[in-house]
């Protein structure tokens, strides 16, 4: 088990500083890649500073802190940092930035001069004496900053979520699954973290804590950094970014819509089925009605009472049921029939289907024979 260890939070500094090459030169050009990038290099930095440079420490310093990784405070604010760049494209790096760092600043502050000035020095000798308030206090704030940035993350999840509905009909191809793994990874460092809070209140043996952290380290570089390589911008442009996050935090408000543009878009549909490209976006049909995007948005919200990502995708549904009702498609595959009205794959073929048909689509071919 322990050489399995050992393996494992090697792989993840080799993965950590490879991983942020590839994002740098990844062709794709996701604006986000900088920070997710930045994060897997300071993973991996953390491991070797756990796994190399902190049993140095413990052998010439008798340092205050029982435990020993000031980059568990950076790791979070640059997780958030990468959440909201994939949220808001004209997110920008700001000098108020800097202050989602100061815990790390201060930490830092505290810890250099002593390592330099050593054991002796009358500042080690008052952290030393001062040791149990010092972890209460740094961890505290540690537990506090990770239940921040939690919430801060969900709430931008959502967001991302509500955002993605009102332009794509395809979600694919901004992988909102992908932000929930993200999250999961997120709780789990979360949660190692209060253990480890427990451990140093209460003088537990600390030994484990450090190779923990790095264990967990390596296993979200290799889930963040696969996730991130793929990858696509959730926005191309500010403007739909702006858009998108106003209606998803603003409540609608009530307009009456001219019921000839329900029924005009509705015909367009049905007439010219431009459903069946996977790719059809809220901005793309607007251009091909004629109507402004936000205009088209209103239509669909407020006169048809549905988001993009439904009403598409229920044109989708009825024509597959159309499909497989047509003699000439008796003997294709489901997935080929899916293929053929614009679904993007099988496992959104799925979903979407039971979620407006109420039966698979095997139960429901099943039903017609």
């Amino acid at each position: 088990m322990k050489t399995l260890i050992s393996i494992l939070i090697y792989a993840g500094i080799v993965q950590g500083f490879y991983m942020a090459f590839l994002l740098n030169h990844n062709k794709r050009q996701n604006v986000a890649n900088k920070y997710l990038a930045i994060l897997l290099s300071v993973m991996s930095i953390s491991i070797v500073h756990s796994v190399f440079i902190i049993p140095e420490i413990h052998q010439t310093l008798n340092d205050p802190y029982r435990i020993k990784e000031p980059f568990l405070m950076l790791v979070i604010p640059l997780i958030w940092l990468y959440v909201k760049k994939l949220e808001q494209y004209d997110f920008r790096f700001s000098l108020s930035t800097l202050l989602h760092f100061i815990p790390f600043v201060f930490f830092m502050s505290v810890h250099i001069p002593a390592f330099i000035h050593g054991d002796d020095s009358a500042w080690a000798q008052s952290l030393t004496s001062h040791s149990t308030l010092l972890n209460g206090i740094i961890w505290s704030v540690l537990l506090v900053q990770y239940s921040v940035y939690l919430f801060q993350i969900v709430k931008i999840t959502r967001k991302v979520n509500l955002s993605a509905q009102q332009e794509f009909s395809n979600i694919e191809q901004v992988d909102i699954s992908w932000l929930n793994t993200f999250l999961v990874a997120f709780v789990l460092v979360f949660i190692v973290l209060a253990i480890m809070f427990a451990g140093a209140i209460h003088h537990f043996g600390t030994e484990w804590m450090n190779p923990l952290v790095s264990v967990v380290f390596a296993i979200s570089i290799f889930v963040l950094g696969y996730k991130g390589l793929f990858q696509k911008s959730i926005f191309s442009n500010a403007d739909v970014s702006e858009v998108a996050v106003q209606n998803s935090t603003q409540p609608a408000k009530p307009k009456t819509i001219d019921a000839s543009l329900s029924s005009g878009l509705q015909q367009y549909m049905d007439t010219h089925k431009p459903y069946c490209d996977p790719e059809l976006t809220l901005t793309s049909l607007a251009k091909m009605v004629n109507m402004g995007r936000n205009q088209l948005s209103e239509v669909i919200n407020s006169g048809l009472e549905s988001n993009f990502y439904d009403f598409v995708n229920k044109y989708r549904v009825e024509e597959v049921k159309q499909l497989l009702s047509h003699p000439k498609f008796k003997n294709y595959t489901l997935l080929a029939i899916a293929l053929e009205a614009g679904f993007p794959s099988k496992s959104t073929f799925n979903t979407v289907f039971k979620k407006f048909t109420g039966l698979t689509p095997s139960e429901y071919r099943n039903g017609l024979l």
